[in-house]
């Protein structure tokens, strides 16, 4: 746990003020976006030169609801101290845990919001420029470390802040990525005047070379800040770097700004994004049995699979075999989108023809093929519908929308424990609630005792004869090479 070093004032949410204070959190559903194929976290990174203002609030509470991140990092909220309330006004219902730098006077201030569906904490590191949380994804076994970064705008201060920035090392473990206004240039190409301190950029170069981090690249933007003058001073201060490990468990990731609705800064949106291959899955379709020349090609390929020594693996292979052709057949015979407004519109051309002129013979062979062809695109869908319209869920929410998200919103309501009661005490937090429920748990089903054999099973198989295992050992020979081969789909 991270928690408790370096910690300077932070407060969290709900209603809980002072130092280093943890808060329960209560066990939700993942919405973050997740499919079959992947995982995508978004993160935010954001100077929003101060939230005193209600106005600039709902502004900033707006972009936010708009891009439904999972992680928020405000910098510069110029907030002496955040409650709930305050906390409420600008953050998404969701974001309803949340830690804090509080700003010193009118300067500063650091803000890391997260998904409570999505993200728990597991601990925190605060220091005067950065607001480090170790966050865990809660339904996989997904952690990484979030730094969020506000760098001193005077540049005397600069060499300490890095400085500061490298002691965080030996406290990260795992994936960590630094988002933030880091107020520093890494090149002349990073502003848009020759007013560029070397020794500086020098610096901090040093610097990010010897954490190794990788800066994610901005891909629709040269520039993040702008003094908004007639001829304006333009610079790249907001940044995201990622650690080899964070690239790696997120190779897809990208970093992408949005429309500047208030503050001097762009909001930065990092997508980190991993995709994990898988095949497609394969569903015989009843409309092709309606094409001729489908049964002749799959026959062949169910006749002619490998055979093995039992009548199930038979089964399997034969199978197998058939799903190849039928993909083959499927990649050939497919017909393009427009198949059925194309065929009415040549029959419907040579009807208005055949009023006006006889039509020629190869002008009957093409309305008549025309006919046929729709004629069989039509058994087609409605074999297709008919497949798909076995589906109980499917007809129902067609029938009534309310239906799908009644049971969606059902569900929710099912996975989620809110509080256990054990021995007339409430419990909230998830390690309490862990806890009592694995010592319920264990009083009902035991647990794991040491075993003790009563018996020899030298004694057992001392007269047993033992089996030549040297078949095994030996090398494959080249007809059992083939047989495998031939086996394969």
């Amino acid at each position: 746990m991270l928690a408790g070093l370096y910690c300077l004032v932070v407060r969290c949410s709900p209603g809980m003020a002072g130092d280093a204070c943890f808060v329960p959190y209560p066990l939700g559903v993942f919405f973050t976006q997740m499919n079959q194929n992947g995982r995508v976290f978004q993160l935010i990174s954001w100077n929003v030169r101060g939230l005193g203002d209600s106005d600039k609030c709902d502004v900033v509470r707006d972009t936010l609801t708009t891009v439904k991140p999972t992680v928020v990092c405000l910098q510069e909220t110029k907030l002496s101290s955040t409650s709930v309330a305050k906390a409420r006004s600008f953050l998404p219902t969701s974001f309803r845990d949340f830690l804090c730098v509080d700003a010193g006077g009118t300067r500063g201030g650091i803000l890391t919001a997260w998904d409570v569906h999505a993200l728990s904490l597991k601990g925190f590191i605060a220091r005067k420029h950065t607001l480090t949380t170790v966050l865990v994804s809660t339904v996989t076994d997904i952690s990484f470390t979030v730094t969020n970064v506000y760098a001193p705008s005077n540049h005397r201060d600069s060499a300490s802040f890095l400085e500061d920035l490298a002691e965080l090392v030996p406290h990260i473990n795992g994936p960590w990525v630094l988002a933030g206004d880091f107020n520093l240039i890494q090149s002349s190409d990073d502003k848009n005047n020759d007013r560029v301190d070397s020794r500086l950029t020098e610096l901090f170069n040093d610097t990010i070379n010897s954490l190794a981090l990788l800066e994610l690249p901005l891909l629709d933007r040269l520039f993040t800040w702008s003094n908004r003058r007639e001829s304006p001073t333009l610079a790249r201060l907001d940044r995201v770097f990622l650690n080899t490990e964070m690239s790696t468990s997120f190779p897809n990731s990208t970093l992408t700004s949005l429309t500047r609705s208030t503050s001097d800064h762009i909001p930065l949106v990092v997508n980190l994004s991993t995709s994990i291959p898988k095949t497609n899955t394969f569903r015989f379709e009843n409309s092709w049995l309606f094409h001729q020349d489908f049964l002749p090609c799959i026959t062949p390929a169910w006749n002619t699979a490998p055979h093995v020594q039992d009548a199930a693996g038979d089964l399997a292979s034969s199978l197998k075999a058939s799903r190849y052709a039928a993909k083959v057949w499927y990649r050939g015979k497919r017909a393009p989108p427009l198949i059925m407004q194309n065929c009415k519109f040549l029959i419907a051309l040579f009807d208005l023809q055949e009023e006006y002129r006889v039509l020629s013979a190869g002008e009957h062979l093409l309305r008549g093929a025309c006919t046929d062809r729709l004629q069989l695109a039509i058994r087609e869908r409605a074999a297709y519908w008919k497949q798909r319209g076995k589906f109980k869920a499917i007809r129902e929410a067609d029938a009534n929308t309310a239906f799908h998200h009644a049971h969606a919103t059902n569900r929710f309501h099912r996975n989620q424990i809110k509080t256990l009661t054990v021995n007339d005490c409430e419990l909230t937090a998830h390690d309490a609630k862990a806890e009592a429920l694995t010592a319920y748990f264990s009083s009902i089903l035991g647990t794991l005792s040491t075993t003790h054999w009563q018996f020899s099973m030298e004694d057992i198989y001392r007269e047993a004869v033992t089996p030549d295992l040297s078949k095994l050992a030996a090398p494959f020979t080249v007809s059992e090479a083939k047989a495998a081969v031939q086996q394969m789909n």
